[in-house]
């Protein structure tokens, strides 16, 4: 089952309309169809924030949402993010700029303030940077019990 149908499902489990739960997260109904509808909807739209508000209020995590799609690791704070990418950088021999270009993201936001930039972009965005570290993006969001 994909991150729509898993969505629509705990929706449902949750007892919950679409028309109350977008109410609620204050998103349009269509929108909200959407995202039931396409897997890659809620990465592309979504920040990790809101993602994560909107699987709590369907009773669920992010982990949960995602696990048929991937595996999490360790984790990985997102105030990390910056020293791991200078690192990959200096690996690399590139620049931000480059790194940039060749995600096809502007990684210079998420440099000067991981918090904000993750606020900002989508899902999408932090899947990528996590996916070109060689971490799961799933790992950037804390279990229960772990210090974010």
């Amino acid at each position: 089952m994909g991150v729509a149908a898993t969505l629509r499902s705990h929706r449902i489990r949750a007892g919950k309309s679409r028309e109350d739960l977008a109410a609620e997260l204050q998103l349009n109904p269509t929108w909200l169809q959407d995202l039931e509808r396409r897997d890659d909807e809620l990465a592309a739209t979504l920040s990790i924030f809101q993602a994560m508000e909107l699987a709590a209020a369907v009773g669920t995590d992010l982990r949960t949402l995602f696990a048929d799609d991937t595996p999490a690791g360790p984790h990985v704070s997102i105030i990390e993010l910056p020293e791991r990418v200078r690192a990959r950088l200096t690996d690399e021999g590139i620049t931000v700029e480059a790194l940039s270009d060749q995600l096809g993201w502007d990684v210079a936001p998420l440099m000067e303030s991981p918090l904000q930039a993750a606020t900002e972009m989508p899902l999408a965005f932090l899947q990528e940077v996590a996916g070109r570290l060689g971490i799961s993006w799933l790992s950037l969001i804390a279990e229960d019990g772990e210090q974010g």
